[in-house]
């Protein structure tokens, strides 16, 4: 591959790997075994013939080819050359590590990343400076199509702050001239009618409008199609990326300063090459609804559509597993709360989860709403309840919901579940109590008050819970008619005729608004299938943990049995009589009866309270003993 007046004459761009460290050098066509030692020498001592083999990768095998001769040297560049990529990947390892394996071909360590559609760069230096400034080499340069030698010129432009013009511009031809008048360069670019490549044919790559350099912070070929190739790769794993974030990466990485406007359509773009037209995602909403039952039997999935403008309403998802997992091994407690979608579209996901046998977060179904309101917290909550009666399950009784106290869960719970207990969540309680209530008294310590307001939460005892409400009356006259209207019998331990298990919070579904943050950015379909691969991956990796687990209770519950029985060592017990015991506690003493589960101190009743550990800790070790 000659070259023409003023342009480079090497083929390829090469790069290798040795030990931690990479070195980018030039590879021409004809170049001996020697000469490609010797570019490299200069870069790095140690490699060398004496200490080091050297290989490539055989483009889309996954394999190394090791270089023994110059014919070795030829047949790479002819391969690349004939695969049309311009990089050639190379590794050095030294002959002391190469041991017993194949000198010849072996697999990689690493998976490749090159392909036909992306052959400019792979791993981390595929988007660089440096990289872009060897981009564009000369004449017999291959490139996939007229699209990908743009995106090269681009780069090409960006990387040596000049800028070019084009003078013919389709899919079977390009040409660029620069950008300053009666200046030399210029390159012409076409697709060849015999073997159908599209390469430089002809090029003159000296500028003699001499150091004009763009004397600009921006860029004219920085434009949003750009920006889009240069953040799409982060995109497809963090699409939470946001333009403000990529005003900064790209000034930093790149020295271009862009205004946001233009940075926003770059990112629209990519994730419209990514996922597809947005406006289309929910055409396809029919189609994975039908593909999860197929897939998933014993799945419930209803897909509500606007019969008015056929436009979607919204969707809910309870799959199989979540079921036979909630069912068999959780307790009977769900929380509910709704999180916003930050996408094009906006709406919420409504979430129900549940805590797993190791108190951590467990979830039971989903749904993308339009919004948070009252008519689609009461249909969520109807699809869950006739998602649990297909699976047979009928112990709404026993039912404890967690919320934090939204207007549309509470109307969707008195009419859905009738028969269940609602709990609200503490935090929540206590952050309305100090913004409602003791902005009125602004001398008064909020930290002390919010404690005394949970002390009366976690209080055991109606006289308790009523000695702690009236200190907070008779300091904060207007607390009155807060507390009478947040319903204690919902979050107070004393009124609540439900079973807790001891939890007073909702954090477990602010787990999960934390759980689904990348999902939130994303089109629907894309966005719903993100959370179900998450939900697999969660299942996938807990029962993998549960294979090594040896003994009865969950390793947290391993750990707080253990801990409540060292607590329980300064206890006393006497034994009544059958599964009957008064355990003392200094001058307290309180009857436990085990055969019910009971203490005089409701407690045990409340599920976590640590006197009520202490005494159980103490009563089983006791027993285990007799």
């Amino acid at each position: 591959m000659e070259s023409g007046s003023g342009s480079s004459n090497f083929s390829f761009l090469g790069s290798c790997k040795y030990k931690e460290d990479l070195y980018m050098i030039s590879i021409f066509n004809d170049f001996s075994l020697m000469e490609l030692f010797l570019n490299l020498g200069r870069k790095c001592e140690e490699i060398a013939p004496q200490n080091v083999i050297l290989q490539y990768l055989a483009p889309h095998q996954n394999m190394y080819v090791t270089l023994n001769e110059d014919d070795d040297v030829r047949i790479m560049t002819h391969l690349y050359t004939s695969m049309r990529l311009t990089i050639i990947n190379m590794r050095a390892v030294k002959k002391d590590d190469m041991g017993s394996h194949n000198l010849e071909r072996f697999e990689t360590e690493e998976e490749t990343q090159t392909s036909n559609d992306d052959h400019l760069e792979v791993g981390l230096v595929r988007n660089s400076i440096d990289v872009w400034n060897h981009c564009i080499r000369g004449e017999g340069q291959i490139f996939k199509d007229a699209a990908e030698f743009r995106k090269c010129a681009k780069n090409y432009a960006v990387a040596t702050k000049r800028s070019f013009l084009y003078k013919k511009n389709d899919n079977k031809k390009v040409i660029l001239v620069c950008s300053t008048s009666n200046c030399s360069w210029r390159i012409y670019a076409s697709r060849h009618k015999a073997d159908k490549l599209f390469g430089i044919r002809k090029c003159n790559l000296i500028h003699t409008c001499g150091d004009d350099n763009l004397r600009s912070r921006g860029h004219p070929k920085a434009d949003a199609a750009w920006v889009s190739n240069i953040v799409m790769d982060r995109l497809r794993g963090e699409p939470s990326y946001r333009p403000c974030m990529m005003l900064k990466d790209i000034h930093r990485d790149y020295g271009v300063e862009l205004n946001y406007n233009k940075v926003w359509k770059g990112k629209e773009l990519a994730m419209h090459d990514i996922h597809g037209v947005e406006e289309g995602a929910y055409d396809r909403l029919r189609w994975y609804c039908s593909a999860i039952k197929e897939t998933n039997p014993g799945s419930f999935v209803e897909c509500e559509i606007d019969h008015c403008s056929n436009n979607f309403k919204r969707l809910f998802i309870y799959f199989n597993a979540c079921a036979t997992g909630f069912i068999n091994g959780c307790r009977p407690l769900v929380f509910l709360d709704g999180t916003h979608i930050k996408n094009k579209y906006k709406g919420c996901i409504l979430v129900a989860v549940a805590k797993d046998a190791n108190d951590d977060l467990f979830k039971l179904a989903y749904s993308v709403v339009d919004a948070e309101n009252d008519d689609n917290w009461g249909w969520f909550c109807f699809q869950l309840k006739s998602a649990l009666l297909s699976h047979r399950f009928i112990g709404f009784h026993e039912f404890t919901f967690f919320s934090d106290r939204h207007p549309g869960i509470i109307k969707a719970i008195q009419l859905v579940f009738p028969v269940s207990h609602h709990a609200y969540c503490l935090r929540h309680l206590v952050d309305n109590f100090v913004k409602q209530v003791m902005r009125s008294y602004p001398l008064h310590n909020k930290k002390y008050w919010s404690s005394v307001f949970k002390k009366a939460a976690y209080a055991l005892s109606r006289q308790e819970f009523q000695e702690h409400i009236n200190n907070i009356i008779r300091s904060m006259p207007l607390a009155k008619d807060f507390i009478v209207s947040s319903c204690p019998e919902s979050w107070a331990n004393a009124c609540f005729l439900g079973n807790r298990w001891g939890v007073m919070n909702n954090n477990i579904a602010e787990s999960w608004n934390n759980w689904v943050k990348t999902a939130q950015f994303l089109p629907i379909v894309p966005m719903v299938d993100h959370i179900r691969i998450q939900i697999m991956d969660m299942m996938h990796r807990r029962r993998e943990a549960t294979m090594g687990m040896v003994k009865r209770l969950s390793p947290s519950k391993e750990n707080a049995l253990a801990k409540t029985y060292a607590e329980s060592r300064s206890l006393k017990l006497l034994k009544a009589c059958g599964w009957s015991f008064e355990v003392v506690d200094g001058d307290k003493s309180f009857a436990v009866d085990l055969s019910v589960m009971t203490c005089s101190c409701r407690a045990w009743q409340e599920k976590g309270d640590d006197r009520t550990k202490k005494k159980r800790g103490c009563i089983d070790k006791k027993v285990y003993s007799i």
